[in-house]
């Protein structure tokens, strides 16, 4: 019985954890960054161009 509750404990710190990350649509261009969509901008996620990447 410990093994069942640990395991279904387990997949639920998992699924917590991974779904947090967010992700974006596209590709980003040579400089790393990009141009939000227009469902970024309405939910204010971002405003305009971008970087996801430190340049070099």
């Amino acid at each position: 019985m410990k093994k069942i509750v640990i395991v279904i404990l387990s997949l639920v710190v998992f699924v917590g954890v991974s779904s947090s990350a967010y992700a974006h649509p596209g590709r980003l261009d040579k400089n790393g960054g990009h141009n939000c969509s227009a469902k970024s901008k309405q939910k204010g996620l971002c405003t305009g161009y971008h970087y996801h990447k430190k340049k070099k």
